[in-house]
């Protein structure tokens, strides 16, 4: 224990969202150095302070956007904040650079985030720390179908070829547009591929552009929450990821199927670029502002050329032995060193140490 400091880490503890699942880690590794308490961010608001915690509040910018005069009387209260959050496009608003006057420091996913905040005018710092997988993600064999065994019937009957994305939310920022149409014109190509699109719970995009009767096309849709064991599965089943989004502060399933020895495809210049291999990036324009209306992210992002994008997937399905074998090769040493949640917590502990 390298401090008796009171640290509290607050994030939502009931929904099923990249910040309940990011944070659990992010605890578990502090707890490592660190007596830490655990807070749900509903809870927050209405805890009487004493100590002067040291305070990670994840996200920063939705509790402050909700509670900004509650929060902001609170804040002289705790010896440092330390917001964590994204950027999911190349700028983020006044409104958004105005809240973080309230933190002492800020931690985003990515470098391309970071640029964001400081192009932006963020005065405050700002650290990048990667989202991360356990060496169980790497080191797993495949496992044999549960939860997707429908799929893996399909895929040895068809003979398919399986093209794993995911759309869980914010269908233009994920770029689903751009998937559909890159689907189709490699449909025409390969007839034995099979799109198979993991989405947010109650979400339909995938049906619902089908029934529009725009294209005649096959596809296998999975909503709601899986767990790690069933995100493994599903991966092991899958033969290509493709990332088609045009922003986001990370993109963490493609570094998740990265480590389970899948190639990826993404387009150059976005925060995925930090942990992606060369191989994986296809050329790419600036894209129209990405989450329309978003009163945080304001900006641009980048989007795949589709026949670029067409060319390399065809390229890879052809020589998908070669790329599986990459992929796992990347998995054993760039993700094995830079991004296993033991790295990263490592990296959190060195951020903490500066604020206690």
């Amino acid at each position: 224990m390298l401090s008796r400091k009171s640290i509290w880490y607050v994030y939502p503890f009931f929904k099923h969202v990249s910040w309940n699942s990011i944070g659990v880690h992010h605890v578990a590794q502090l707890r490592q150095w660190f007596r830490v308490e655990e807070i749900d961010e509903l809870a927050f608001p209405f805890i009487h302070i004493v100590g002067n915690p040291v305070v990670f509040l994840h996200p920063y910018f939705y509790p402050f956007q909700k509670l900004e005069r509650n929060l902001s009387l609170k804040v002289p209260k705790f010896s440092a904040v330390i917001g964590i959050d994204v950027a999911d496009s190349t700028q983020i608003s006044k409104y958004a650079v105005k809240l973080t006057q309230y933190a002492t420091a800020l931690i985003v996913p990515s470098n391309w985030a970071r640029q964001s905040y400081i192009k932006s005018g963020v005065k405050k710092p700002v650290y990048v720390l990667p989202h991360g997988v356990t060496p169980e993600w790497i080191e797993t064999p495949p496992q044999p179908p549960n939860t997707f065994q429908h799929l893996a019937k399909l895929k040895k009957e068809e003979n398919r070829i399986l093209l794993l994305s995911y759309i869980v939310h914010s269908p233009y920022r994920k770029g689903f547009d751009l998937l559909v149409e890159i689907y189709r014109r490699t449909l025409a190509e390969r007839n034995n591929v099979l799109l198979v699109l993991k989405t947010g719970a109650g979400v339909g995009y995938f049906p619902e552009y089908i029934k529009d009767g725009k294209y005649e096309m096959k596809g296998q849709v999975y909503s709601g929450w899986l767990t790690d064991q069933q995100k493994m599965e599903l991966f092991d089943l899958c033969d290509v990821f493709l990332l088609t989004s045009r922003g986001g502060g990370f993109e963490h399933p493609a570094l998740e199927g990265l480590a389970r020895g899948i190639p990826v495809i993404g387009a150059k210049g976005g925060a995925w670029e930090d942990f992606l291999p060369k191989w994986s990036l296809v050329d790419s324009q600036p894209s129209k502002q990405v989450l329309e209306g978003n009163p945080i992210h304001v900006g641009i992002g980048v989007e795949m050329k589709i026949e670029k994008a067409v060319d390399r997937l065809i390229h890879v399905i052809d020589n998908l032995d070669d790329y599986k074998a990459r992929a796992k090769e990347y998995a054993e040493t760039t993700i094995k060193e830079k991004f296993t949640w033991q790295r990263i917590g490592e990296q959190l502990r060195d951020i903490l140490l500066q604020y206690l």
